[in-house]
This record gives structure tokens, sequence and C-alpha cells, in this order.
């Protein structure tokens, strides 16, 4: 046997070896490659099994649900709750719906759903972009349904329910509850300053009924409302004016004269209305149905970017405004310091090309709105900022939204309400008659000015008044500004007086009604941005916040709303009492729209 060297041992084996070695480095790529076939594959498999051929996308409309997609926190994502459904994601989904040809048509199935309706109307209008897109769309209403469900049904090809069910699109009834006699016999006496005669926040405390401009804004309004649901069920049904106003005045109506009157399409149970939706040649005996979060998972899901590209921001003002956040547990409020971090990340982030001021709020603090009103004027000064009104954009709500460079709004949106009032309860002759006596020392001409036990004097009203024109006047000139229209124009349509959006739009307080969607599109467009990019949400932690601090001590004036349970919605506003002026929308008012 030869003897070889350890050297050239060496040298054979790496000759030997070179042609696996340059394998080598492939392995990894070959193993990925392989890896991501695989995967990719199951991907398919699972996409073509979760949406079976002819399968109906479900889509629930029950909870609350928002206009604008919000995120739940982690914890609640771990034990598996979702957030309320939102208009924008369904949007996005239904997109994806009208181009996938292996579906039937959409399901809607109507529940226990709570939106106003400005987001009924939002609603209504993707199901018409359904419908245009030529996907057949199926209204299903089980338990039956009032106005808002019929505004939003009638935008379907098909409209189904049950047969015991009842429809009841009764029409709009606004009203209020008015305390005056009650207080009068508790010895309570209201003081009210309001500018001006449309102002009606605090009638209900100094009246036993509407006054007359209240009761011609509010007829104006209700007219609005109705309008909105006739020419829905005429445009939705095919049938004439004078039919959709002799259903909704001989309502509620039982779902087989439903039939009748041309509103329903027939009476069917649910297994009945799954085999009407079977396919022809299908081998199921039932159509099949395909569920939202389902559908989404397997066809819809939001794709990750490549890159960060800039795209348009949503900036929400939602609740009562007020100067700061109320404790843990309260009522959801636009404290100024979140608005105003939002506004001001908005701002600064080179993500963000434009930005939809998306309000949905009665009002509330004076000041707070005004310093919310800065930050917008400061941000329009930058990039682009397109308002949109939701269900309710009045008194304070639109005085945020003033100097926006657009204000878009849904057509039953409530708007206007360019007023003041301030109020308080005098409960010295109340607190006499359980026995409670009040005494006090007094050093400075003012410092009882808001003393619960004794009336104004008429040097301190007067002194109040002085603010109230004041304020009142800055409101109007902030409108003014945003219109781009003389103060002489903008203050008769002042006055405190409430609009429906599609009234609003014809005295030039609206630029433009339309829905989120729109005033996305609008802020794209003015910024050079892709519309079709999902906007983002800035929800600024407490970390963000900037050192804006709410005065302390008495201010201007006060208000006690939140006296009574039916104004639930605006007890956040209970620390502005004794604080300032407040530019609020009548709550019973907006509590009573349905």
């Amino acid at each position: 046997m030869p003897e070889f060297s350890l050297a050239a041992l060496m040298v054979a084996f790496a000759a030997a070896a070179q042609p696996f070695a340059l394998l080598v480095p492939a392995v990894p790529f070959v193993v990925a490659l392989s890896l991501a076939l695989t995967l990719y594959a199951l991907r398919a498999l699972y996409r073509w099994r979760a949406v079976p051929s002819g399968a109906w996308l479900v889509v629930d409309l029950r909870g609350p649900i928002t206009e604008v997609a919000r995120t739940a926190p982690r914890w609640q994502r771990w034990i598996g709750r979702t957030p309320p459904p939102s208009v924008s994601e369904l949007r996005r989904v239904l997109r994806v719906a009208a181009r996938d040809q292996s579906l039937s048509g959409v399901l809607v199935r109507f529940g226990e759903a709570e939106f106003g309706w400005a987001t009924a109307q939002s609603l209504r209008d993707e199901l018409l972009r359904l419908r245009a897109a030529k996907v057949r769309t199926v209204a299903w209403l089980p338990f039956g349904g009032s106005n808002k469900e019929l505004l939003v049904a009638t935008a379907c090809e098909e409209l189904y329910a049950t047969p015991p069910s009842t429809l009841g699109p009764l029409g709009i009834s606004l009203g209020s509850h008015f305390f005056r006699s009650a207080l009068d016999r508790l010895g309570i006496e209201v003081e009210v300053l309001s500018r001006r005669e449309f102002k009606s926040a605090a009638e209900s405390f100094v009246r036993d009924g509407f006054s007359e401009p209240n009761r011609v804004q509010t007829e104006a309004l209700a007219d609005a409302l109705h309008h909105a649901l006739v020419r829905a069920i005429v445009d939705g049904r095919r049938v004439s004016e004078e039919a959709a106003r002799s259903f909704i005045d001989k309502s509620p109506a039982r779902a087989r004269e439903a039939v009748d009157a041309g509103i329903l399409d027939a009476a069917l149970y649910e297994d009945e209305l799954l085999v009407k939706l079977r396919r022809d040649g299908d081998a199921t005996p039932f159509a099949r149905l395909v569920e939202f979060d389902r559908y989404v998972a397997a066809r819809a899901r939001r794709p990750r970017a490549l890159r960060r590209r800039r795209r348009v921001a949503i900036v929400e003002v939602r609740g009562p405004i007020t100067t700061e956040a109320p404790g843990q547990g309260a009522s959801r409020v636009a404290d100024v310091a979140h608005v105003s971090a939002a506004l001001r990340a908005a701002a600064a982030s080179p993500a963000v090309g434009a930005v939809v001021l998306y309000v949905d709020s009665p009002g509330g603090s004076a000041l707070a709105s005004d310093l919310i009103a800065r930050e917008v004027e400061r941000l329009r000064d930058k990039k682009p900022v397109i308002a949109y009104f939701a269900n309710v954009a009045a008194s304070g709500g639109y005085y945020v939204a003033a100097l926006a460079d657009r204000i878009v709004a849904q057509p039953t949106s409530i708007t206007g309400s360019i007023g003041v009032v301030a109020m308080r309860f005098v409960l010295g002759a109340a607190a006499a008659k359980i026995g409670i006596s009040h005494e006090s020392v007094r050093r400075g001409a003012r410092a009882e000015l808001f003393s619960p036990y004794r009336a104004w004097t008429d040097d301190e009203r007067a002194a109040l008044d002085r603010t109230i024109d004041e304020v009142y006047d800055d409101f109007v000139s902030i409108v003014a500004k945003g219109r781009k229209r003389p103060t002489s124009e903008i203050e008769p349509l002042a006055r405190g007086r409430v609009y429906a959006a599609s009234d609003a739009l014809s005295v030039g307080l609206v630029d433009e009604l339309g829905d989120l969607a729109r005033a996305v599109t609008i802020a794209a467009e003015r910024a050079s941005l892709d519309p079709e990019l999902d906007p983002v949400r800035i929800v600024p932690s407490r970390s963000d916040l900037p050192p804006i601090e709410p005065p302390k001590g008495p201010a201007r004036a006060m208000i006690a709303t939140a006296l009574f349970d039916e104004l639930a919605p605006w007890r956040a506003l209970a620390h502005t009492i004794e604080r300032e002026p407040v530019l609020l929308l009548d709550p019973s008012l907006v509590g009573s729209i349905q």
C-alpha cells in the first residue's frame, strides 16, 4: 500500500470535497425557498377552504358601530375581545369583496346595533357602492327594524325579515323635558345667560315648553331627518314618495304588511332565507356563509407596507369638549390636552401629509374649544386639514373645526348652534325649606359671584353679560374667518341656531355633503397622497401630552346640566362648573333623536 504524507492526504480530501463545498452556501436559500413555497401553498389552501366558492359574506351590524377603526388594548386582544366594528374597516373589506368573483354576494344581518344618523348614512353609502359594483346585496332583519335600520337596509338590493317581526320606521320625534314648574316647587331659581335666541341648551330649566325660535329650529331638523328617511325608502325600494310616507305613517307594520307595501321582498325564516340564497347547482341544501372575521383573515388581511409612505391621519374630537380629562371610569371626552397633543403630533410627523379632523361632539367648554381651534389653525398652516362632521358637530364641536380648509358632513349630521350659554342654580330658598341656612364673610365686591345661595346682582349680571357677549363675538369671528366671509354675513346664520348638515350646506356653513371616505380623499388629493392608503388614527399617549394646564379657580360663568340623570352623557362637563361659559348643544334634543 502506498504511503501518503499528511499534507498530501489533506490536499486529496479537499479536492474530492470541492464540488460539494460549492453547494453549502446555497443550502439556507434552498431551505428558505422550500419553506416559503410550503407556507404559500398552505395559505392558498386555507384561503380556498375558508371561503368556499359561492359563499355569502356575512356583515353583522350589532353593538356600537363607529366610523373610525379602533384598536383594542393588547390585554383585550389576549382574552379574545375585539373592538366594535367600524365603517372604515367595513369599507376596506367590502372593496376586496367587490372584486371577489368566488362570492355570491353580501348578506347584511341586523341585530341590536347602536349608531347615530350620520353613521347610518355612512353605512348606507358603503352598501350603495357595493350595489353599484353589481354585487348582490341582501339585508336580513330577523328582529325587524326602526328608522335607522331601514335607512341602512334599503341600500341593499333585496330586503327580508322574519314573518313575526315588526318594522317600525315611525318617523321623527324630537322632544325635551322641561323642569321649570318642578324647580319652582322646590324653590330653586335658575339664572341663564345665552347668546342668541336659538341657543336652547338651558331652556329645559327656565321654561315649560319650546320657545318659538327653538320650535322653528327643531322643526327644521325633524324635517331634514324625515326627508332622509323617506328618500332612502323611495330610492332603495323603488316606491313612490307617497307610498313611503304612507308606510311610515301607518307603522309599525308586521313583516307581511311590509311585503304588501313593497318595502320587503319576502317574509322568511332563516332556514328559508338560506334556501333562497343557495346557488343553483350547489349540492348543499343551504347557502354557505362566511363570517366577516373569517373572510378578513382569509382574503382581506391588512397588508404590511414594505416602506413607510406619507398618508392621511385622523385626529378625533369625540364627546364633550373639556379643559381636562375626568377621573378614571368617566365618560369619554375630548379634553384639550389630548386633542392638542394629537394635532401637534400630526404636524410634526413626516409620515403625515394631511389630516382629517373627525368631529362627533355636542360642544362643551368655550376655553377648550378655542385652544383646540388654535391648534387646528397652526396645523393648517403646515398641512391640509379637512373637517368631517359625524353624528353631531355643533356649538363647540363646530368651533374646533371652523378653521379647517374644508368641512365635509353627512346630510343628517347635526351642526351649527353657534352661540354661548351659561347657567347656574340658585339654591338658597330650597335650602331654607329644609332648614339649611348659609352665612359667609366676604372680602371683594364679587367674591360670591358664583355662590349658589343668592341671585346675581344687577352689577354682576352686567359684568357676566359683557363676558358672554365677548365669547359670542369671538365665536362668530372664528367662523367668519374660517368661512372667509364677513361677520355681518355669519352672525345672522349663527344666533345659536341648530342645522341639519343638508341645511347648513345651503347657507355655507358646510362645504360638501359626504362620508369620511370623501373627507379622506379630499385631504389626500390636496397633499398629493395616495387616497387608497388607509388613514392612520393618531392617539397620543399620556407621555406625549403638551404642558397645557387648565385654569384654576372660578371663571366667568358655569353650567349645571349634570344634575339630571337623563343628561348623563354630559356629566363629563361637571369639572367646568364655576369655570367658564360653554358652547353646548341642547343635550335633551340630541338624546331624543332616534
